[in-house]
């Protein structure tokens, strides 16, 4: 298999979205409510994995890329050996996956979703989600809610903070520079990591990737098209309704 987008930058993703936890209660409740085994399609390093395995909940993670899927491992081999059995990593594509066994609770957290660049992939990875859903099912798709003025500058450069490397002992430091596509409904990045090694040699790694967007009702539709009834649209991850300036895009569907 190819390399996936975020192989390159996969030791860098705990540093960067580790912090990033209050959308766990959101997906670890419903994977309560649902009672019974969760999958998740693009685990990454376990972020969300992890915690609703601590919860004694039997969970699939699905990710296309190797290297994520490698820090997922490392997570789950810590795990104490009662809560191991209850997970299981696999290395696939959330377009074109196929398991023999169904779940009440499929979720793709975090935009992953949105790596889908065309429609054909966005269906393909639905009636997926479809196949595996038991009756009643439910599904979780978080994407982020498109702004117009932020669409309107097309290009942008944005600082994104600095980080602490505490395998190299560094601070690393990320910007980007982003162009949207409006024909096309696109985002292209380049963000770039930089940082000072301890000889004093200046060092930058450039990783670009592309997303898709989508606006509410465009999703909804898709969603419905596939057989996924709309049951809530969060604007946040506490519950919240969504609104134009929330920044989240939180589906809540059931398979019908």
């Amino acid at each position: 298999m190819q390399e996936a987008v975020f192989d390159r930058i996969a030791r860098f993703y705990d540093y960067e979205q580790g912090s990033f936890t209050k959308d766990i209660p959101l997906y670890t409740g419903y994977a309560k409510k649902c009672k019974g085994e969760v999958l998740e399609l693009g685990c990454g390093t376990g972020r969300i994995l992890i915690p609703i395995a601590k919860e004694n909940i039997r969970v699939t993670g699905l990710d296309i890329s190797n290297e994520m899927l490698k820090l997922a491992r490392e997570k789950v081999d810590k795990l104490d050996s009662e809560l191991k059995i209850h997970v299981q990593l696999i290395q696939g594509d959330m377009a074109k996956f196929s398991m023999n066994k169904k779940f009440p609770f499929i979720f793709i957290a975090f935009r992953s979703f949105q790596s889908l660049m065309t429609k054909k992939e966005q269906g393909d990875c639905l009636e997926c989600v479809y196949r595996h859903l038991k009756d009643n099912g439910i599904f979780i798709l978080d994407l982020f809610a498109p702004r117009h003025d932020l669409l309107a500058q097309v290009n942008r450069s944005v600082y994104l903070g600095e980080f602490y490397d505490r395998e190299n002992d560094v601070y690393i430091t990320r910007r980007a520079e982003d162009e949207y596509n409006l024909a096309s409904q696109t985002l292209k990045e380049d963000r770039f990591y930089e940082w000072t090694d301890k000889q004093g040699m200046f060092h930058q790694q450039r990783w670009s990737f592309e997303l898709s967007y989508l606006f509410r009702y465009e999703a909804e539709m898709l969603l419905e098209k596939h057989g996924l009834l709309i049951e809530h649209v969060f604007g946040d991850f506490d519950k919240s309704p969504y609104n134009y300036y929330s920044g989240e895009q939180i589906f809540v569907a059931r398979k019908v």
